[in-house]
């Protein structure tokens, strides 16, 4: 496999492949990844963000980098894979499920990104206007601080805030670790560029739910208790949309991969042993 396209956490038994969330290096789910290590061959995805060639406007879809997980997962030749993804990743992975059910072993989709109905037609008419910049996710992302002194002021900036409020230290380390590289003219910048990150929110996904519909392979749907993506209704609903899934919720927020990553873990395993 291309050593910039993936991160090898080891481990020994079928293939698992993860795909992160928008932002997130894959070394942010070492602990998570570690968990799994005892049961699978745990690959983490490097999406196109972290393949330092491409501009944002290569993308006009989730889709497209659902096509390069797809590319990615030929490396494996004709081994089905339990395919997971967190946020971002698991509508990569669900995409990839829908048109190719035959490389899936099984699909784990944590807190993926099925946004309210109530919200679609909006975002829907805000592409239409070209206004898609304007979703609150993608101007937060686009107003990011993306370039630090060191490591320690990077590390000072996120401990205990926002999304990284509730992370388990070995989750932080490697965001840290995997999330920042050296910049041109020294000091540090994000490695997920916050111009990528704010695309990729601009054209979060109004076809997801439908996507749901296609799945005809063993399915894991995990939410954290207190995820302010999945929200109860949601949650419900999923449970329309894919009747054969097996849903599953753990203590915690939408980051809950980095914030009870043996628990996540746990459930997954637990799953795997009926698939």
């Amino acid at each position: 496999m291309h050593p910039t396209h993936h991160l090898a956490f080891g481990g020994q038994g079928p293939i698992l492949h993860l795909a992160p969330a928008n932002g997130f290096p894959p070394e942010t789910y070492r602990p998570f990844a570690e968990a799994l290590t005892p049961h699978f061959r745990v690959i983490g995805h490097r999406p196109r963000p972290l393949r330092a060639t491409y501009p944002p406007a290569s993308i006009t879809s989730w889709h497209d980098l659902a096509d390069d997980l797809a590319a990615d997962l030929n490396y494996f030749g004709n081994e089905s894979i339990i395919g997971v993804g967190h946020s971002l990743g698991g509508i990569l992975n669900l995409y990839c499920a829908a048109r190719q059910p035959e490389r899936f072993r099984g699909l784990v989709l944590i807190d993926p990104v099925l946004l309210p109905h109530l919200l679609l037609p909006v975002l829907w008419v805000m592409r239409k206007r070209g206004l898609q910049h304007y979703f609150p996710l993608a101007r937060g992302a686009a107003r990011r601080r993306d370039r630090f002194a060191s490591h320690d002021e990077a590390r000072t900036r996120y401990t205990g805030r926002g999304a990284f409020a509730n992370f388990v230290p070995e989750a932080f380390d490697g965001y840290l670790e995997g999330g920042l590289r050296p910049a041109p003219d020294g000091g540090f910048e994000l490695a997920w560029p916050r111009a990528w990150e704010s695309h990729i929110f601009g054209l979060a996904p109004i076809d997801a739910w439908n996507a749901l519909r296609h799945i005809h392979v063993p399915l894991l749907i995990i939410r954290g208790t207190e995820s302010d993506l999945i929200i109860d209704r949601s949650w419900v609903e999923l449970q329309r949309y894919a009747p054969h899934a097996h849903l599953a919720e753990v203590s915690g927020g939408h980051m809950v991969p980095m914030e009870q990553p043996a628990a996540v873990a746990e459930a997954i395993v637990a799953w795997a042993r009926g698939v």
